[in-house]
């Protein structure tokens, strides 16, 4: 697709799907996950485990893909998108989420949401893509054109599912990006099925997505559902996040100087 197209249709649909231009590191990724986890893992839902065992995997096979740095070296490779988008000064989720969801075990997903009720911005634009192929029925389930509709009575909601309302700040399952407050707005509580639209990218593709735009993970297949998700923004752009949250991706020759010459007047300075 076309640079022009990809920005029309992302901000008319409020997502776009892309190839990536290369699949290597999505297979090196999949062989960290498969040395993780104690069966193959797009067949977990054959294998009982407790709850804290499957957060032990998620998160480990998580935090080896972080240290690897493949998935910067995925953006990296595909920057020239990003940077049309967002300038040629780029941060990254570099605590990206891993998720690994069983067919048709609700406490495996995060429910209908949009970003913006946990602290991002309109700023922050989110990437999502499978790991291993994704079976009819599994992907990430968007509520249509709801980018460009108001988020109106925003509160506060009582989570049904019994693993998810036992989740706290802090907890290994927040870390992982499941939501401890969890929160609705009209658009989601009046929601009608003929609004929503799975998407299943290909392996080797991925959903470029406004955080606006309002979403849940669905897995109504046979296997595993195996993604991941981070954010991008401009470093200029606001965030509600941590301070740690974002990473440098990239910068450019004006934003590079600035750093260098600051850093010389600090050590100036200081001497």
């Amino acid at each position: 697709m076309e640079y022009f197209k990809a920005e029309e249709s992302l901000v008319k649909h409020g997502y776009v799907i892309l190839n990536f231009s290369n699949t290597e590191n999505l297979y090196k990724i999949q062989k960290i996950i498969n040395s993780v986890f104690p069966i193959t893992p797009t067949y977990l839902q054959n294998k009982n485990i407790k709850d804290d065992e499957y957060l032990f995997y998620v998160k480990t096979a998580k935090d080896k893909i972080v240290a690897s740095g493949l998935v910067k070296g995925i953006l990296l490779e595909n920057i020239d998108f990003f940077t049309r988008l967002l300038g040629p000064d780029i941060d990254f989720q570099s605590n990206l989420h891993l998720r690994v969801s069983r067919p048709y075990i609700e406490q495996d997903f995060i429910d209908w949401h949009r970003d913006t009720f946990n602290g991002n911005t309109f700023w922050e634009i989110n990437i999502w893509f499978p790991v291993f192929p994704l079976e009819k029925g599994a992907g990430l389930n968007i509520i249509k054109n709801s980018h460009i509709l108001p988020s109106q009575n925003i509160q506060y909601v009582n989570e049904k599912n019994e693993f998810r309302s036992k989740i706290t700040k802090g907890s290994v399952a927040s870390t992982l990006g499941y939501l401890y407050a969890i929160k609705t707005d009209d658009v989601i509580s009046q929601l009608n099925p003929d609004q929503e639209e799975l998407l299943t990218p290909q392996l080797g593709q991925f959903i470029l997505f406004f955080g606006y735009l309002a979403h849940r993970a669905q897995n109504f297949s046979s296997l595993t559902r195996i993604s991941v998700d981070l954010r991008l923004k401009s470093m200029f752009a606001p965030t509600n996040t941590k301070h740690d949250y974002y990473q440098p991706l990239t910068r450019g020759a004006v934003a590079t100087y600035i750093q260098k010459i600051t850093k010389i007047n600090e050590y100036v300075g200081d001497s």
